[in-house]
């Protein structure tokens, strides 16, 4: 198995969607401080592939993330050469999603080729892809956190679990299976030989006594397929009278519908009274109509002539509307006016200060010169000091050399004759002349320091100098554009004042206004009631009129169902919608309709006997061909037809028994040859023999192997016993043998990454299913020299298209990795991912 791309959603620490792409890489570090991340990309891995993971168990809910609702998981892998696609859903609410699908290619749109729902068939596929389940895939592939050492220290049944899924030994159990199926078929046949010997002779005499039977069952089917044109003839006369009974019964229920649609005469008299009347009802209604509209129109010009008067509510609304915006303008030149004094107080305290931060500044500046000035002095005072230790120095050397002159000998630096020693002088001490240098430098060092401040000091002032005049001139721009604002305000209030003089020409607008406004609404209220009146005369005329109208409805519909009926009864009967014509057409319809009954009761009797006299010969018939009673002639056929192939099927069941017979004896030698072989293989192949070789080979290959790698990563200190128990012999100690819980945290990492290096080798070697292994912290625990010794043996593990990620929070081992990486000789592809918070 190798993992191709994994998305995580809501999932532990991934909140927000994270995809991870492994396509292409062989060395993977994932790295990130704790808490970050890291072991829950691993725990998407085992989640994807097996609904659980090494820490947190099957589906527990505690795997969503705490902000989330749900946790969603992708992983896409490879296994044989065929992709699939691994997704599962945890839900706080509701059930949870499992879904594994198998793919062309790795393209997401590539066609589906399989697919497998629910948890449970989907970890049973997974658990057959892999050829292993959750604990073997921990101990040998997915070397989780805090569990390294689980392979190392598992029982022996649980290292022959991840070995016969690692090395694909199943294949073994298959290969048993088929021959203890063969071998169980071989015995029924030869078990169904012997059974069948006893039997075959019955099977004959059977077959005799069968054959006469079969005959005469033949014999009758022809007899009935004789009769068959007799009987469809009969059986066609009947049906022609059963179809003219239906006939006369369907006409006379036409004529029970025809007579319960009759119009009632009751019902039909008071239609008729209603439209004599309801001529009269409508004139009346109409003349209300004409008065309520007369009052309405006098209503209208009434409103009309006071909109005119008042100037209408456009008018009025919009002189309101001016008395509005002057109110507003006139609170608005108040709260400009207030503004207008704030400004102006904020100016001059601008301006003051301003004044006040010149003056700083002027003093600053002094300041400054006077230690620029003291801070030259002390410069000169250094010089002088350093020169007169120089000096100091020079007459100390001249008086040594003076002591060493001898009138007469040669001088040490010109080589000449000295002919008289020159007389010594007093010569300056030179420690007074380097106390008082020092002294000059310290001087230097303390006037530099308070020139510094002193030229600090000026900056900040002039700084705040700059501050101050700028706030100065934001003061004075505000403080104008408040008076600007004052005088624009004044001037729009002038200018609403005479539009509200202009549209309501009086002394108290407001008044003028209010008055018009209740002429208006008392114009509007005499319009609306005019306008009700209006609508209840039209309401009732409507009425009237509709009523006039479902009466005139009526008629016509009683005109067309006499019309209907009548043409259904076979006469001519077309009446207008009159109340006198329409009276006259009732009368002659229900005579029609007593006409049509007595030629349908006439029909209905001939034709019932037609179908008794049909009914009389099918029966004799009937009894000819000794037919039982309600029994057909295809009922008969069918069944002599059953009897007959009931027979049929009797004898060539017989004769198929004794032709197998007959075949199984002529091969029974070759079966039992077969047998002795199979049983023998179902024998060899069980897991207590040749499975068992198998696996106590692998494991002392894989201690072996192990073992190289063991010794190597512990500088020659360790390797596993030889006898696949895989305990620690102790070189160092004369080969004693430790139990694997004895070591140190770092000679157990170290032990199970060896351990995990010799199973990654074999399994290249045998072509098996490990295309990956994933390595969880246990870096932090390791000392340099053991992690140097780790990297060594991660670096043995990558090989082929094997991905091999490593997972810790150690700083180091990024650098690691990454070196490792670079450093390939076999052009390693890898990456490092780091995870954050």
């Amino acid at each position: 198995m190798r993992p191709l791309e994994l998305t995580l959603r809501g999932f532990q620490s991934y909140g927000t969607e994270h995809r991870f792409d492994f396509r292409d890489r062989r060395l993977l570090g994932i790295v990130g401080p704790i808490g970050s991340g890291k072991s829950s990309l691993l725990d998407g891995i085992a989640f994807a592939l097996y609904g659980k993971t090494p820490r947190a168990g099957r589906g527990t809910k505690d795997l969503i993330n705490q902000r989330g609702s749900s946790a969603h998981v992708e992983l896409w892998f490879e296994v044989d050469g065929e992709v699939w696609r691994a997704v599962r859903a945890l839900r706080r609410k509701g059930q949870s999603a499992h879904n594994l699908y198998r793919h062309a290619t790795s393209d997401p749109e590539s066609e589906r080729l399989e697919e497998v729902t629910g948890e449970r068939a989907m970890t049973a596929r997974v658990e057959g892809l892999l050829g292993l389940d959750f604990d073997a895939f921990n101990r040998s592939v997915f070397l989780a956190q805090n569990r390294f050492a689980e392979f190392l220290q598992a029982t022996a049944a649980q290292r022959d679990a991840v070995l016969k899924g690692v090395f694909n030994f199943e294949r073994l159990g298959q290969m048993e299976v088929v021959a203890k199926t063969r071998r169980d078929e071989l015995r029924a046949e030869l078990a169904d030989l012997e059974r069948l010997r006893s039997d075959v002779e019955r099977d004959r005499d059977t077959l005799q006594e069968t054959k006469p039977l079969l005959e005469t069952a033949a014999d009758r089917l022809k007899t009935l397929d004789g009769a068959r044109e007799v009987v469809a003839g009969l059986e066609t006369q009947l049906a022609e009278a059963e179809r003219e009974v239906e006939r006369a019964k369907k006409t006379g229920a036409g004529l029970a519908d025809v007579a319960a649609q009759l119009p009632a005469r009751k019902q039909s008299a008071e239609l008729l009274d209603r439209a004599r009347s309801g001529g009269e009802l409508l004139d009346k209604a109409q003349h209300v109509v004409s008065e309520a509209r007369t009052d309405l129109d006098a209503a209208r010009r009434h409103l009309e002539t006071v909109r005119r008067d008042t100037g209408g509510v456009e008018l009025i609304n919009q002189a309101t509307a001016l008395v509005e915006r002057r109110r507003s303008a006139e609170e608005r030149i108040t709260a400009l006016s207030a503004q207008q004094q704030k400004t102006a107080e904020r100016r001059a305290g601008a301006e003051s200060d301003h004044t006040a931060a010149t003056a700083r500044l002027e003093a600053a500046v002094a300041a400054e010169a006077a230690a620029r000035s003291k801070l030259a002095a002390a410069e000169e005072a250094v010089e002088a000091a350093d020169q007169a230790l120089h000096a100091a120095r020079d007459d100390s050397m001249a008086r040594s050399l003076r002591a060493g002159l001898v009138a007469g000998e040669a001088c040490p630096v010109c080589d000449q004759t000295v002919a008289t020693p020159p007389a010594g002088r007093p010569v300056a001490a030179i420690d007074k002349a380097e106390k008082h240098a020092a002294q000059a430098v310290a001087d230097r060092q303390s006037a530099q320091s308070i020139h510094t401040r002193a030229a600090a000091d000026v900056a900040g002032a002039e700084a705040d100098v700059a501050a101050r005049a700028q706030a100065e001139g934001d003061a004075r721009e505000a403080e104008a554009a408040t008076v600007a604002e004052v005088e624009e305000a004044t001037a729009a209030l002038a200018e609403l004042e005479a539009g509200l003089a202009q549209l309501v020409p009086a002394d108290d607008p407001v008044a003028e206004l209010e008055s018009r406004r209740v002429v208006l609404a008392e114009a509007e209220a005499l319009l609306e009631k005019a306008q009700a009146a209006d609508q209840a005369a039209r309401a009732a005329f409507e009425e009237v009129r509709t009523r006039h109208g479902q009466v005139s409805s009526e008629l016509v519909q009683l005109a067309t169902t006499v019309a209907t009926l009548a043409a259904q009864l076979g006469g001519d009967l077309r009446p207008q919608a009159d109340a006198a014509e329409l009276t006259g057409a009732l009368e002659k319809l229900r005579a029609l309709w007593e006409d049509a009954t007595a030629e349908t009761t006439r029909l209905l009797e001939g034709a019932e006997a037609a179908r008794a006299e049909s009914q009389r010969r099918l029966d004799e018939l009937g009894e000819t061909l000794g037919l039982a009673d309600g029994e057909t002639l295809a009922d008969a056929r069918q069944r002599a037809a059953a009897e007959h192939g009931k027979l049929a099927e009797r004898v060539e069941s017989i004769q198929a028994r004794i032709t197998r017979f007959e075949e199984l004896e002529a091969g029974s030698a070759k079966t039992v040859g077969q047998l002795e072989i199979y049983t023998t293989l179902a024998d060899d192949l069980l897991p207590s023999r040749f499975l068992k070789f198998i696996l106590d080979e692998e494991r002392r290959a894989l201690a072996e192997l192990g073992s190289e790698h063991f010794e190597r990563m512990t500088r020659g200190r360790y390797r596993f016993s030889a006898d696949g128990q895989f305990d620690v012999a102790d070189l160092a100690a004369a080969e004693a043998h430790r139990r694997a819980e004895s070591l140190s945290g770092g000679e157990t990492f170290l032990a199970s990454l060896a351990l995990a290096l010799a199973l990654a080798e074999m399994v290249a070697r045998t072509g098996g299913r490990l295309d990956a292994f994933f390595l969880d912290e246990g870096f932090g625990s390791l000392d340099p020299e053991h992690l140097d010794l780790a990297m060594e043996g991660i670096e043995a593990l990558v090989g082929g298209n094997r991905l091999v990620a490593v997972v810790s929070h150690v700083p180091e081992l990024r650098e690691r990795v990454e070196d490792l990486i670079e450093l390939s000789t076999d052009n390693l592809t890898g990456d490092t991912v780091v995870v954050r918070p």
